[in-house]
Protein backbone atom coordinates (compact mmCIF):
# COMPACT_ATOMS: atom_id res chain seq x y z
CA UNK A 1 0.00 0.00 0.00
CA UNK A 2 0.98 3.37 -0.44
CA UNK A 3 -0.34 6.88 0.79
CA UNK A 4 1.08 10.17 0.71
CA UNK A 5 1.62 12.41 3.56
CA UNK A 6 0.22 15.80 2.77
CA UNK A 7 0.92 17.77 6.46
CA UNK A 8 2.85 17.18 9.99
CA UNK A 9 1.72 18.47 13.26
CA UNK A 10 4.94 17.89 15.92
CA UNK A 11 4.52 18.36 20.06
CA UNK A 12 6.43 17.10 22.92
CA UNK A 13 9.11 17.97 25.36
CA UNK A 14 11.11 20.86 23.22
CA UNK A 15 9.55 20.31 20.75
CA UNK A 16 6.96 23.41 19.79
CA UNK A 17 5.05 22.38 15.79
CA UNK A 18 7.01 20.95 13.09
CA UNK A 19 9.20 23.89 12.02
CA UNK A 20 10.91 24.01 15.26
CA UNK A 21 11.18 20.58 15.31
CA UNK A 22 12.48 20.26 11.47
CA UNK A 23 15.36 22.70 12.54
CA UNK A 24 16.51 20.61 15.65
CA UNK A 25 16.59 17.19 13.54
CA UNK A 26 18.60 19.12 11.47
CA UNK A 27 20.81 20.75 13.72
CA UNK A 28 20.49 24.06 13.28
CA UNK A 29 19.62 24.80 16.78
CA UNK A 30 19.45 22.59 20.24
CA UNK A 31 16.77 20.79 21.33
CA UNK A 32 15.97 22.33 25.14
CA UNK A 33 13.43 20.05 27.31
CA UNK A 34 10.67 22.28 28.24
CA UNK A 35 8.75 21.28 31.73
CA UNK A 36 5.93 23.89 31.12
CA UNK A 37 2.32 22.76 30.49
CA UNK A 38 0.77 22.45 26.90
CA UNK A 39 -1.75 24.90 26.48
CA UNK A 40 -5.54 24.19 26.30
CA UNK A 41 -6.66 23.74 22.70
CA UNK A 42 -8.19 27.36 22.00
CA UNK A 43 -11.34 25.67 19.79
CA UNK A 44 -12.67 23.62 22.75
CA UNK A 45 -15.64 24.70 24.75
CA UNK A 46 -14.53 26.63 28.28
CA UNK A 47 -16.39 23.30 30.10
CA UNK A 48 -13.61 21.14 27.88
CA UNK A 49 -10.92 22.96 27.69
CA UNK A 50 -10.53 23.25 31.18
CA UNK A 51 -11.12 19.63 31.92
CA UNK A 52 -8.71 18.80 28.89
CA UNK A 53 -5.46 16.82 30.58
CA UNK A 54 -1.99 17.50 29.47
CA UNK A 55 -2.03 13.99 27.01
CA UNK A 56 -5.52 14.53 25.79
CA UNK A 57 -3.48 18.71 25.12
CA UNK A 58 -0.37 16.86 23.12
CA UNK A 59 -3.03 14.86 21.33
CA UNK A 60 -5.13 17.60 20.05
CA UNK A 61 -1.99 20.05 19.54
CA UNK A 62 -0.43 17.37 17.08
CA UNK A 63 -3.41 16.93 14.85
CA UNK A 64 -4.68 20.68 15.14
CA UNK A 65 -1.07 21.63 13.21
CA UNK A 66 -1.42 18.73 10.97
CA UNK A 67 -4.65 19.65 9.72
CA UNK A 68 -3.95 23.69 9.95
CA UNK A 69 -1.08 23.11 7.42
CA UNK A 70 -3.23 20.42 5.34
CA UNK A 71 -5.89 21.24 2.25
CA UNK A 72 -8.49 19.67 4.16
CA UNK A 73 -10.85 20.68 6.66
CA UNK A 74 -10.50 19.18 9.73
CA UNK A 75 -14.15 18.52 10.60
CA UNK A 76 -14.47 16.40 7.08
CA UNK A 77 -11.60 13.78 8.21
CA UNK A 78 -12.28 10.61 10.02
CA UNK A 79 -9.51 10.13 12.31
CA UNK A 80 -7.23 7.60 14.01
CA UNK A 81 -6.02 8.25 17.68
CA UNK A 82 -3.11 5.96 18.50
CA UNK A 83 -1.59 5.76 21.96
CA UNK A 84 0.55 2.91 23.58
CA UNK A 85 -0.20 4.04 27.35
CA UNK A 86 -2.97 5.89 27.43
CA UNK A 87 -3.32 9.02 29.42
CA UNK A 88 -1.09 7.09 32.58
CA UNK A 89 -0.95 10.55 34.63
CA UNK A 90 -4.99 10.16 35.14
CA UNK A 91 -4.89 6.45 35.74
CA UNK A 92 -2.45 7.00 37.94
CA UNK A 93 -4.66 9.45 40.02
CA UNK A 94 -7.68 7.43 39.94
CA UNK A 95 -5.84 4.41 41.53
CA UNK A 96 -4.37 6.77 44.41
CA UNK A 97 -7.67 7.92 44.40
CA UNK A 98 -8.77 4.46 45.02
CA UNK A 99 -6.55 3.52 47.46
CA UNK A 100 -7.24 6.61 49.97
CA UNK A 101 -9.55 6.06 52.68
CA UNK A 102 -12.12 7.69 50.90
CA UNK A 103 -11.83 5.69 47.39
CA UNK A 104 -13.52 8.29 45.73
CA UNK A 105 -12.84 8.79 42.13
CA UNK A 106 -13.50 12.78 40.35
CA UNK A 107 -15.98 12.11 37.75
CA UNK A 108 -13.86 14.14 35.35
CA UNK A 109 -10.57 11.78 35.97
CA UNK A 110 -12.57 8.81 34.90
CA UNK A 111 -13.87 10.69 32.24
CA UNK A 112 -10.29 11.27 30.65
CA UNK A 113 -9.26 7.68 31.82
CA UNK A 114 -10.92 6.15 28.49
CA UNK A 115 -8.15 5.39 25.77
CA UNK A 116 -11.15 7.19 23.40
CA UNK A 117 -11.10 10.50 25.53
CA UNK A 118 -8.58 12.60 22.86
CA UNK A 119 -10.39 11.47 19.74
CA UNK A 120 -13.88 12.82 21.51
CA UNK A 121 -12.48 16.29 22.37
CA UNK A 122 -11.25 16.37 19.16
CA UNK A 123 -14.74 15.45 17.74
CA UNK A 124 -16.35 18.20 20.36
CA UNK A 125 -13.45 20.56 19.47
CA UNK A 126 -14.10 20.57 15.19
CA UNK A 127 -18.32 19.67 15.08
CA UNK A 128 -16.82 16.17 13.67
CA UNK A 129 -18.94 13.53 12.65
CA UNK A 130 -16.66 11.35 10.30
CA UNK A 131 -15.75 7.70 11.90
CA UNK A 132 -12.69 8.06 14.70
CA UNK A 133 -10.70 5.16 15.99
CA UNK A 134 -8.67 5.20 19.60
CA UNK A 135 -5.95 2.44 19.18
CA UNK A 136 -3.49 0.73 21.24
CA UNK A 137 -1.09 -2.22 20.87
CA UNK A 138 1.26 -1.63 23.97
CA UNK A 139 4.99 -1.64 21.67
CA UNK A 140 3.82 -2.02 18.49
CA UNK A 141 1.40 1.08 18.45
CA UNK A 142 2.38 2.75 15.59
CA UNK A 143 2.66 -0.46 13.30
CA UNK A 144 -0.87 -1.17 14.13
CA UNK A 145 -1.65 1.92 13.61
CA UNK A 146 0.08 2.74 10.29
CA UNK A 147 -1.12 -0.31 9.05
CA UNK A 148 -4.79 0.43 10.16
CA UNK A 149 -4.30 4.26 8.77
CA UNK A 150 -2.99 3.16 5.44
CA UNK A 151 -5.60 0.04 4.85
CA UNK A 152 -8.93 2.97 5.37
CA UNK A 153 -7.35 5.40 3.27
CA UNK A 154 -6.73 2.94 0.59
CA UNK A 155 -10.00 1.18 1.22
CA UNK A 156 -12.21 4.04 1.57
CA UNK A 157 -10.32 6.06 -1.11
CA UNK A 158 -10.40 9.10 1.61
CA UNK A 159 -7.67 11.38 3.05
CA UNK A 160 -7.53 10.74 7.01
CA UNK A 161 -6.06 11.74 9.86
CA UNK A 162 -3.17 10.15 11.47
CA UNK A 163 -2.44 10.81 15.21
CA UNK A 164 0.37 8.62 17.53
CA UNK A 165 1.51 10.31 21.11
CA UNK A 166 2.65 9.19 24.35
CA UNK A 167 3.52 10.81 27.91
CA UNK A 168 5.09 9.86 31.09
CA UNK A 169 3.13 7.52 33.15
CA UNK A 170 4.06 8.16 37.15
CA UNK A 171 3.68 6.81 40.30
CA UNK A 172 4.33 3.00 40.13
CA UNK A 173 2.76 2.46 36.71
CA UNK A 174 5.89 4.64 35.37
CA UNK A 175 8.64 2.53 37.37
CA UNK A 176 7.56 -0.48 35.01
CA UNK A 177 6.92 1.12 32.14
CA UNK A 178 9.68 3.95 31.57
CA UNK A 179 8.63 6.32 28.99
CA UNK A 180 10.93 9.68 28.65
CA UNK A 181 8.70 13.08 28.02
CA UNK A 182 6.18 13.71 26.01
CA UNK A 183 6.05 12.77 22.49
CA UNK A 184 3.41 13.38 19.50
CA UNK A 185 2.93 13.39 15.84
CA UNK A 186 -0.26 13.86 13.74
CA UNK A 187 -0.13 13.28 9.66
CA UNK A 188 -2.80 13.71 7.12
CA UNK A 189 -2.87 11.00 4.62
CA UNK A 190 -4.24 10.54 0.87
CA UNK A 191 -4.67 7.19 -0.67
CA UNK A 192 -2.23 6.80 -3.25
CA UNK A 193 1.18 7.92 -5.33
CA UNK A 194 0.70 11.77 -5.04
CA UNK A 195 3.36 14.74 -5.03
CA UNK A 196 5.15 14.54 -1.81
CA UNK A 197 6.57 12.63 0.66
CA UNK A 198 5.18 9.20 -0.16
CA UNK A 199 5.09 5.84 1.87
CA UNK A 200 4.95 2.52 0.97
CA UNK A 201 4.05 -0.26 3.59
CA UNK A 202 4.57 -4.11 3.33
CA UNK A 203 3.81 -6.46 6.01
CA UNK A 204 7.24 -9.64 6.54
CA UNK A 205 6.72 -12.68 8.17
CA UNK A 206 9.45 -11.99 9.74
CA UNK A 207 10.40 -10.40 12.95
CA UNK A 208 12.97 -7.31 11.94
CA UNK A 209 13.72 -4.12 14.03
CA UNK A 210 16.61 -1.38 13.87
CA UNK A 211 17.65 1.40 16.63
CA UNK A 212 15.46 4.02 16.31
CA UNK A 213 17.67 6.50 17.96
CA UNK A 214 20.56 5.69 14.82
CA UNK A 215 21.20 9.23 13.34
CA UNK A 216 19.11 10.96 16.01
CA UNK A 217 20.27 13.62 17.74
CA UNK A 218 21.47 12.85 20.87
CA UNK A 219 18.63 14.91 22.80
CA UNK A 220 16.58 12.66 21.26
CA UNK A 221 17.38 9.58 21.46
CA UNK A 222 16.25 8.46 24.59
CA UNK A 223 12.81 9.46 23.72
CA UNK A 224 13.10 7.55 20.24
CA UNK A 225 14.25 4.53 22.29
CA UNK A 226 11.56 4.96 25.51
CA UNK A 227 9.05 6.47 24.21
CA UNK A 228 6.63 4.37 21.76
CA UNK A 229 5.07 7.03 19.93
CA UNK A 230 8.78 7.41 19.57
CA UNK A 231 9.23 5.40 17.23
CA UNK A 232 8.19 7.52 14.36
CA UNK A 233 11.42 9.82 15.33
CA UNK A 234 13.68 8.22 12.50
CA UNK A 235 10.54 9.30 9.61
CA UNK A 236 10.60 12.89 10.57
CA UNK A 237 14.12 12.85 10.34
CA UNK A 238 14.41 11.84 7.01
CA UNK A 239 11.63 13.76 6.22
CA UNK A 240 13.16 17.06 7.75
CA UNK A 241 16.23 16.05 5.82
CA UNK A 242 14.28 15.50 2.56
CA UNK A 243 15.50 11.98 2.51
CA UNK A 244 14.28 8.55 1.59
CA UNK A 245 14.20 5.97 4.75
CA UNK A 246 12.73 2.65 5.55
CA UNK A 247 11.94 2.12 8.78
CA UNK A 248 11.11 -1.41 10.67
CA UNK A 249 8.56 -1.87 12.93
CA UNK A 250 7.96 -5.25 14.62
CA UNK A 251 4.01 -6.18 14.74
CA UNK A 252 3.61 -9.82 16.36
CA UNK A 253 5.33 -12.32 14.74
CA UNK A 254 5.98 -10.00 11.41
CA UNK A 255 7.91 -6.94 10.74
CA UNK A 256 6.07 -3.64 9.18
CA UNK A 257 8.09 -2.14 6.44
CA UNK A 258 7.41 1.59 5.89
CA UNK A 259 9.43 3.08 3.35
CA UNK A 260 9.54 6.64 2.53
CA UNK A 261 10.41 7.93 -0.83
CA UNK A 262 10.03 12.01 -1.90
CA UNK A 263 8.01 12.66 -4.81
Amino acid sequence: MIITINSIGVWGSGLNGWDATQAILRGEQPRVDDTRKLPPPSLLPPNERRRASQVIRLALLCAQEACQNGPYEASELPALFASSNGDGFIINRILDALASPMGAVSPSMFHNSVHNAPAGYWMIAHHCQQPAVSLGFHNETVAAALLKAATEASSEETPLLFCAYDAPIPGSLGTVRRTDQPFGCAFVLTPGAHAGPQLSLSLHNEVTETDPAIQLPVTLQDMARYNPAGRLLPLLHALAHHENHTLHLPYGQHTLTVELTHA
